[in-house]
């Protein structure tokens, strides 16, 4: 495994420092059904109903990690480029919280099956993937300066 550009540790803890303030807004359904975006000067001359009643923080009790392998003859490629992505056969992405607890799977359909085993490979490469991203976000952490 690798990561596609080791600038992105900082990302990543950019990313995760950025959650807590995230705020999904209020939204309402138009006439086709499409979900739209009430916005403040809107929301007492609207006539829709609000789908969702107030603003709210997203939270997350977890930090999750997710890894993507591509399934290609009898190989696992796990965090492919765009270019490998193109020969894909199937795609698998596992996505684990900080404690290796599975909090998502996706396998889109395909030619491809994708047997016990090789699900239980993906995830095996995702746990993998987790301990790593973990020790760089500590590592982006502990550099950060606080003021």
């Amino acid at each position: 495994m690798r990561l596609q550009n080791p600038g992105k540790k900082n990302m990543l803890a950019d990313n995760l420092c950025a959650a807590p303030i995230v705020e999904i807004p209020e939204v309402s359904l138009n006439d086709d059904g499409k979900i739209v975006l009430i916005s403040e000067e809107q929301e007492g001359m609207s006539n829709r109903k609000p789908v969702n009643k107030e603003k709210r923080k997203v939270a997350l009790s977890s930090i999750p990690f997710s890894l993507t392998c591509i399934l290609h003859k009898n190989y696992i490629l796990a965090d492919p480029t765009a270019e490998e992505e193109s020969i894909m056969e199937t795609l698998v992405t596992v996505v684990l919280d900080s404690s290796s607890q599975l909090v998502s799977l996706y396998k889109p359909g395909g030619p491809v099956l994708a047997y016990t085993s090789v699900i239980k490979d993906c995830i095996a490469l995702t746990q993998q993937r987790v301990k790593e991203l973990q020790k760089i976000l500590e590592e982006a952490i502990s550099g950060m300066e606080v003021d």
